[in-house]
């Protein structure tokens, strides 16, 4: 292993990678779900310590190093009115979760996907190669990088980042519903063009098979707007006829209050994901609905968010659909670790058929290599394969779609 301590230690590994033969594979925070950071016979370069920032005041751009966390960002961002839509939990480097689309907090608004906002990067090439990359220079790099995920043929040493105003509030609040009523609540989701400041996740828990779990974030320019917001979500379910109880309304009145949320969720020391995005909900539901009872996992769960419409600029990422699905297992003990491999892969392959894409960042990669093109529209996945030709052909960086 590599740490690089300076951007000139990433040009000298890259280059002594490539004078003796050897793979490259690169780790910002480690925090893959997949471990897919990792391949045998390669050096793994750590660029974690490179997590400087620098931030315009006047254009709301910030200059970020690869190993910068969410965390530290908006340490920075928040004491001058600024936000980014990072990942949610506080301690997951930008650098991965960026490269590979990046379901952020509020990124619906922002963006619709975080790497939308990312306006320009500096790579290092296979060859050794510095290069700055944006709409305008090297315009083929910034498009791979927008959505490369772990399948990068460069290394980034630099994301250049555009942010945003932070909301004047922030407002959770949390239900409780029968599993029963979900076909209703999905559609009453599909029957209004909802206001994408209101992130709305149904969340399906691991030992709980008859009660669901509804999470509404609102972002709002004043705690009027906030309370408006949520308001038109009980009022819409009213109208459905759907029986939903409030558990819980909070403000939460800093981003760290929503990492720390999400963060109490993780209670186990190993862990598996799979996902998929989805325009058939209640087919997908049907498959959970059956399969969940058998999951290993007690502590693990299914996320449902709604994502709505979207139309995304041209770049590597491409993956749509108006539900994200996604599995996390959980568990502590190493002898479970096969059985719940095979729980959530048998899963998946009965989901598949309803996909109409994956989210790179927390597809099961060890379990579906030879899959990794669904993660991408297949036009996208063509172009970006022939610039991974053309940029690292003799495949320095692994090509993870290959078994």
């Amino acid at each position: 292993m590599v740490r690089a301590e300076c951007r000139e230690d990433i040009v000298a590994t890259v280059n002594f990678a490539r004078k003796y033969g050897k793979k490259l594979c690169v780790r910002a925070g480690g925090h893959s779900y997949a471990g897919s950071f990792l391949q045998n016979d390669s050096i793994l370069l750590d660029i974690s310590a490179l997590n400087d920032i620098e931030i315009n005041r006047k254009t709301g751009i910030a200059r970020i190093g690869p190993g910068v966390t969410g965390r530290q960002l908006m340490s920075q961002l928040e004491p001058l009115g600024l936000a980014f839509p990072t990942g949610h939990g506080g301690n997951v480097a930008l650098s991965g979760f960026l490269l590979g689309g990046g379901l952020g907090i509020n990124a619906g608004a922002w963006g619709q996907m975080s790497v939308f906002n990312v306006v320009a990067v500096d790579v290092v090439t296979a060859d050794g190669r510095r290069l700055h990359a944006n709409a305008t220079e090297n315009a083929e790099l910034w498009w791979a990088a927008r959505g490369a995920g772990p399948n990068a043929f460069f290394v980034v040493s630099d994301f250049y980042l555009q942010c945003w105003p932070h909301p004047e509030t922030m407002t959770s609040h949390l239900y409780q519903v029968p599993q029963a009523a979900l076909p209703l609540l999905f559609e009453m989701l599909d029957s209004y063009d909802w206001d994408r400041r209101l992130q709305i996740m149904v969340i399906l828990n691991g030992d709980n098979h008859e009660q669901a779990f509804v999470n509404t974030l609102a972002f709002a320019d004043s705690r009027r707007q906030a309370d408006e917001l949520q308001a038109l979500f009980t009022q819409r379910i009213q109208g459905f006829h759907v029986d939903i109880h409030c558990l819980a309304a909070e403000l939460m009145p800093d981003f760290e209050s929503i990492y720390q949320q999400n963060e109490q969720a993780l209670v186990c020391s190993r862990f598996r994901t799979d996902n998929l995005f989805t325009d058939r909900i209640l087919d997908v539901y049907a498959v959970l609905r059956e399969q969940l009872p058998s999951q290993p996992a007690p502590k693990g769960m299914s996320m449902i968010v709604w994502r709505g419409h979207q139309h995304l600029p041209d770049a590597a990422y491409s993956a749509t659909g108006r539900y994200f699905i996604s599995t996390y297992l959980q568990w502590d003990d190493a002898d479970d670790d096969e059985r719940n491999r095979q729980w959530l892969k048998q899963c998946y392959d009965q989901l598949t058929p309803y996909a109409s894409g994956h989210y790179i960042n927390e597809f099961d990669l060890e379990g579906r290599a030879a899959s990794i093109g669904s993660c991408y529209r297949e036009a996208n996945w063509l172009r970006f394969e022939a610039l991974r030709e053309e940029y690292d052909p003799t495949a320095l960086f692994p090509r993870l779609n290959l078994e």
